[in-house]
């Protein structure tokens, strides 16, 4: 259902965009010098029994918001905030919580244009994150920071707003510091740093289960 969901969307934004260029008087979208972004992006996933063992439950949603100023055509600088909520029920054990928000900075650049509406750009992001992991009586405490290299695209609708699509994390790398953990005064677990690198190149394989989705206004 969700792939048929997403191949109707791509489908329907790809006839609305040969209609809307067929007319002459349209002359494109640009992104120019001093150009200002408001962007916000959303994902939601919920998992059951059918795609997990029996008696579990997952769900996870995050919110996205970004600020961007063009610093040259097609360029934005701007800043990143994002937060994840997470919840895991597995039947007879403890709810499991995630909460992480992140806060950094981004670079995007738009280089490709798929006829006047769609924009492809990459963008270089990376920030500070804090997390809390685990039973909401005993929690993990983790912090440190996260960089990425990411693939979207923005389907103008009007001149100053496009549907935002993040396609996927191309590169994604994190370094996470796991704080101590007590319970009763006992300690369970010492200090760790974990690093980790992820690479998801087959970008086109994975699309309908990672994309992303969003608005952004230009000024």
């Amino acid at each position: 259902m969700k792939k048929q969901f997403g191949v109707f969307a791509i489908l329907s934004l790809m006839v609305t965009s040969f209609y809307a260029q067929s007319d002459s008087s349209e002359t494109g979208y640009y992104l120019l010098k001093n150009d200002i972004l408001l962007e916000g992006v959303v994902s939601f996933k919920s998992q059951s029994d059918s795609e997990n063992r029996s008696g579990t439950k997952s769900s996870t949603y995050t919110i996205n918001p970004k600020a961007g100023y063009f610093i040259a055509d097609d360029l934005a600088l701007g800043l990143d905030l994002a937060y994840t909520f997470g919840e895991l029920e597995i039947e007879g054990e403890d709810k499991q919580e995630d909460k992480t928000i992140m806060g950094g900075v981004f670079l995007r650049y738009y280089f490709f244009n798929l006829g006047k509406r769609f924009k492809i750009y990459g963008e270089l992001g990376g920030g500070y994150i804090n997390a809390e992991t685990g039973s909401l009586s005993n929690p993990i405490k983790s912090s440190g920071f996260q960089g990425n290299l990411t693939l979207g695209l923005n389907y103008f609708i009007k001149e100053n707003i496009a549907i935002s699509f993040v396609l996927a994390d191309l590169i994604k790398y994190k370094t996470i510091t796991y704080e101590e953990r007590f319970f009763d005064g006992f300690q369970l677990s010492d200090e760790e740093t974990v690093d980790t690198l992820n690479a998801d190149l087959n970008v086109f394989n994975n699309f309908f289960g990672g994309a992303r989705f969003g608005v952004m206004f230009k000024f």
